[in-house]
């Protein structure tokens, strides 16, 4: 966010590297831009996100992390639609130049995006239980393969499978697996059996194939395949007659899918992508502002 006001990049300060950013940076300081007139007094801190699975969302773009107590990925500055996220607490006069030339530059850029509105849907933790994406998980049993550490985000039959394995072994099963997860009754993650039965990953692309494959055969397969459409196709188009329909809607907005586990576990049709006859995967960041 260097636009329309300069901010002087060359004035960076040394800071201890705080203890959330390890093991993923390993140096004792880190390099941070000064936002604030008083660099010497304890400030409140702001507010920053995990940004993990951003990347599948086409509506949010990340701009900056900051100095925080989560993760050295953490968001600070973003957007989603044409909201702006400016999580840096301080006001304006209590900020240094660069500090307000970046608020400044964050709601110029943000303000390009007449056409943009959030897609994908994260309900709110205090309407109440809500399931947490798999980075929670990617990061326990993909990466340390701790199963002790995930009982509190997986569902008490998911953790049974866990049981007694290595830590190597957990993350194979999580590696199998995670493409079949999903929110339980609980709202704790467990396998969704109609998937893992139909072998129709929730989150890649061929879950339609799959489901749409299954609706022809008219058994037991097509009751499951009926039951995946309806939990996760996009809300609206949940309830279509038969596969030849589904097939037809599928072949019209297929360019234009994707899938969020931000809270809902769903897919979406990026309107944007589908409104301008670009694919969602080359619609991303500035590309989605409205043309002059």
């Amino acid at each position: 966010m260097r636009e329309p006001f300069a901010i002087d990049t060359k004035v960076m300060i040394q800071r201890p590297t705080p203890a959330a950013f390890r093991p993923l940076v390993t140096s004792a300081t880190v390099p941070m831009l000064p936002l604030v007139r008083d660099q010497t007094r304890r400030w409140n801190a702001g507010w920053c996100t995990y940004s993990d699975g951003f990347d599948e969302n086409p509506d949010i773009e990340v701009f900056c992390g900051g100095e925080n107590e989560k993760t050295s990925r953490a968001a600070a500055c973003w957007r989603q639609g044409n909201l702006l996220h400016f999580g840096f607490e301080q006001s304006p006069a209590e900020m240094n130049e660069a500090g307000q030339r970046l608020l400044l530059n964050c709601i110029a850029y943000v303000s390009r995006f007449t056409e943009e509105r959030p897609i994908a849907v994260t309900p709110s933790v205090f309407a109440g239980p809500v399931a947490y994406p798999r980075a929670y998980l990617d990061r326990r049993l993909g990466e340390a393969g701790d199963a002790s550490d995930a009982a509190w985000l997986l569902s008490e039959r998911a953790m049974q499978r866990l049981k007694g394995k290595s830590r190597e072994e957990v993350k194979n099963w999580y590696a199998e697996n995670r493409p079949f997860l999903h929110p339980g009754p609980g709202m704790n993650l467990e396998i969704d059996e109609d998937a893992h039965a139909l072998g129709s990953p929730v989150d890649r692309i061929e879950f339609f194939e799959k489901t749409i494959a299954a609706l022809r055969a008219g058994d037991e397969r097509a009751q499951r395949a009926a039951r995946l459409l309806a939990r996760y196709a996009p809300v609206g188009v949940d309830k279509k007659e038969d596969a030849l329909a589904w097939e037809k809607w599928f072949e019209e907005n297929r360019p234009y899918l994707f899938f969020s586990d931000q809270g809902d576990y769903r897919w979406y049709v990026d309107p944007l992508a589908k409104r301008r006859g670009v694919p969602t995967k080359e619609l991303r960041g500035l590309a989605r502002a409205s043309r002059p």
